[in-house]
């Protein structure tokens, strides 16, 4: 009786996510394909065509699941908490900063800035939305649900995005550079909201 032969499970998503991230970040989003990623994934392209419809699916999939990861941990502001009206203001810095430093978001600024600008500021896109949310439900909450509340919530969208789209330039002093980016960015959010320029001590 011959042996059984061993059958490689197929990788998790979670394994697929990261490979598709690691190659938007080498390559950017217009020259990555999906041999690639099966070669980083360590899967063959029928797994591919199986749970996903094309290739632009699996990017939008994968980079949708790291935006919200990236805003769940932009919630976690480190203590010494700030006023509680300032600590969405502290949210949307933390995210930017997050943003800006990912390697997807470099890559996707280098090569593709008008596409990365598009996904977020256009309403029918699931990052729009999905930033949307995020922003009404812990940052514009405090205001009347309507134009209000809306129109904040598009005021600190719009006003973030360049703080979390544009790579920093290189810096030998890479501390301060980022601190003063997100000063600037926090007296900018808290305009929008009708706040002091700076969180009370």
């Amino acid at each position: 009786m011959s042996s059984p032969q061993h059958v490689q499970a197929p990788p998790g998503m979670a394994t697929v996510y990261r490979a598709t991230l690691l190659a938007l970040a080498v390559r950017g989003p217009r020259r990555v394909g999906i041999t690639h990623i099966a070669q980083l994934a360590g899967a063959n392209r029928p797994f591919f065509y199986r749970n996903w419809a094309s290739p632009s699916v699996l990017l939008r999939d994968a980079t949708l699941q790291e935006l919200k990861r990236l805003l769940d941990q932009a919630r976690e502001v480190p203590s010494p908490l700030p006023p509680p009206q300032c600590l969405g203001v502290c949210m949307v810095v933390r995210a930017a900063r997050l943003l800006r430093e990912h390697p997807v978001v470099a890559a996707m600024a280098r090569t593709e800035p008008a596409l990365t600008y598009a996904a977020v500021l256009r309403p029918d896109t699931v990052w729009h939305n999905t930033a949307w949310h995020w922003l009404s439900k812990h940052v514009t909450a405090h205001l009347p649900s309507g134009t209000e509340q809306d129109t904040a919530t598009l005021a600190v969208l719009t006003t973030a995005l360049p703080y979390a789209l544009i790579p920093s330039a290189e810096s030998t002093d890479t501390g301060d550079e980022r601190a003063a980016v997100d000063r600037r960015l926090s007296q900018a959010v808290h305009a929008c909201l009708g706040l002091p320029l700076a969180c009370p001590d």
